[in-house]
């Protein structure tokens, strides 16, 4: 199980973990983890594909949730935020160095006319949220 130096979360559900991080995009190689507590790394699989690592394992995933900000200002810089859409795949329970983890693949597609995957820019921000369950306890009558 995942490190329970987490704040605590009010749910119905035992054991809930959010993970909120900023990555900011490098163009054609892996982000940079601009704020993200509980993630160990980033890196690009493909073209607009990356696996976000978490620091250990979690029971399984409820929601994700990323957004993309672009990188530029101007007139069209809501044109591009709202044509870029970011996906997560089902998350991956491995090992790393001989450490449990979980990893996410994020996936970001462009949707101005044929959808395609597409890179974050220099500068663009990646935004997201995991909330997972690290717990099989269930609820007692009361609590």
């Amino acid at each position: 199980m995942a490190s329970r130096n987490y704040a605590p979360d009010h749910s119905l559900m035992r054991g809930v973990t959010r993970i909120q991080g900023v990555l900011t995009g490098t163009g054609a190689s892996a982000p940079t983890i601009t704020a993200a507590l509980g993630v160990t790394s980033v890196a690009r699989t493909a073209l607009g594909r990356y696996l976000i690592t978490f620091n250990g394992r979690f029971r399984r995933l409820l929601d994700f949730r990323a957004n993309v900000m672009p990188g530029v200002t101007g007139t069209n810089a809501g044109t591009v935020a709202l044509a870029r859409v970011a996906n997560a795949m089902q998350p991956l329970q491995t090992t790393v160095n001989g450490v449990p983890v979980t990893q996410i693949e994020v996936y970001i597609t462009n949707n101005t006319g044929a959808e395609a995957l597409t890179e974050l820019a220099v500068g663009d921000l990646l935004t997201f949220e995991a909330t997972f369950q690290n717990s099989s306890a269930r609820p007692s009558v009361g609590d």
